[in-house]
This record gives structure tokens, sequence and C-alpha cells, in this order.
């Protein structure tokens, strides 16, 4: 018994022939949606990089402004030694009007994190990925240890309210003196460090439009009422 196979009604060399074509057809179109899914993955890629370059740039201008306070934060740590050093032989103190404080920012991570989250990260260059995430870990410890120096400064404006020190009160705000001076070493150290990794990835040096406190700027001299009337914010400062 023999089966006989359907023919092609134009042979089997024309059948091979489309059958070709079209399978050729299906190539060109998944490698043509490959091709705009590429695409549209780059697209995505640059405008990730870009939203986080931007708000890396805005977290190093605020600690721009912070970094141009130090000479500030230096002078008025001076004068509070000074005044610490003579109560060892002389309790009654010349109050200070005016202790002040060093700026405070926080630092921005929310288009990070939600770039991060939407998976959108991992379409920028590895390198630069890396770069970015150190970054990001240094601001938050900034963050961190400028809220601790704030700290630091609100014990030492006591003295802004005190006639008498005694040994107790002398050796605690000594201490407490030592720890915003070291804050405020590794807070301008860290910032120098971040603006040399800023300048590696090629960041650009952004202006700061939030008001920044000159308050610790001030002369020591300063009584309470000017310096709050030359604060930059409407309610004074602390």
């Amino acid at each position: 018994m023999h089966v006989h196979l359907p023919k092609p009604m134009h042979g089997w060399r024309a059948f091979f022939g489309e059958v070709g074509i079209i399978v050729l057809g299906v190539l060109i179109a998944l490698s043509a949606g490959e091709l705009v899914q590429a695409a549209h993955q780059r697209s995505e890629g640059r405008q990730a990089n870009d939203v986080i370059r931007g708000e890396l740039e805005f977290n190093l201008a605020r600690l721009r402004s912070r970094l141009a306070i130090r000479p500030c934060v230096e002078h008025r740590i001076e004068e509070i030694q000074e005044i610490l050093k003579a109560a060892e032989t002389q309790p009654n103190i010349n109050a200070p009007n005016w202790v002040g404080r060093p700026q405070f920012w926080t630092m921005q991570s929310s288009r990070w994190q939600a770039e991060s989250q939407a998976g959108r990260g991992a379409l920028i260059d590895p390198n630069e990925l890396a770069g970015y995430s150190q970054m990001y870990a240094w601001m938050q410890s900034l963050a961190t240890e400028m809220g601790s120096e704030q700290a630091d400064w609100a014990k030492l404006r006591t003295l802004e309210h005190l006639n008498r020190l005694d040994a107790a009160a002398a050796y605690d705000l000594n201490t407490t003196l030592q720890d915003a001076r070291y804050l405020n070493w590794r807070i301008s150290l860290q910032t120098t460090q971040l603006s040399d990794l800023a300048r590696s990835l090629r960041l650009r040096n952004v202006s700061n439009d939030f008001p920044a406190s000159r308050s610790v700027c001030l002369a020591i001299g300063t009584p309470r009422a000017e310096a709050n009337r030359l604060s930059q914010f409407p309610f004074g400062e602390p």
C-alpha cells in the first residue's frame, strides 16, 4: 500500500521558499521588538541617571553651604573654649550674648530610592551606580553627624543663660565642646571627600537656593533679639 502525500500547488521549492519568507519575517519582527525594547530601556536608564544625579547635586550644594561656614564654627569653638578655660580659676563668667549654631541640612534620597525600587537603577552604568551608592551612604552619615552636632550646640547655648560655672558644669561643657569640634572636623573632611568623588563622576556644581543660616557667624556679643532679626528664618534661631 502506498501513501501519496499531497504536493504543493507550485512545487516543493516554492513551498519552502514561502516558509522561509515567513520565518524571516517573524525573525525580523522579533529583532525589531528587541530593538524597540532596548531603546526604551536606554531611555529609562538615561532618565533614571539624570534624576539621581540631580538629587546628588542638590545635596552637594547644601553641603558646600555648610563647608563655607567652617571658619565661623572653628572661631566660635575657640571663643567658647576661652570662656571655659577662664572658669577654671574664676567661676563667675561673662556670659556670651549669642552662641548660635552651625547649619543643619537634611540629605534627600527619595529619588534614588524610587529609581532603585522600580528597577531602573540597574539600567545605569555599573561603575557610575557604585559611585552614586557610595555618595548616598556618605551623605546619610553626614546627616546623622549634623544631627549630633546640633545636639552639642544646644548644650553649648546654655552658656547664654549662665553667670557662673562650677567644676562639674565646666567639665560637662568642655566634653560637649570637644565633641562639637570633632564633628565639625568630620563633616568638613567627608564633604571634601564627597566633592572629590563628585568631580570624578562629573557632577555639576549647582547653587543652593535654600536659605543658609549664618547663625554661628554672628559676633558672640550680638544681642539675641538682633541675631534673630538677622536670621534667615521668620521665627528666628533656637
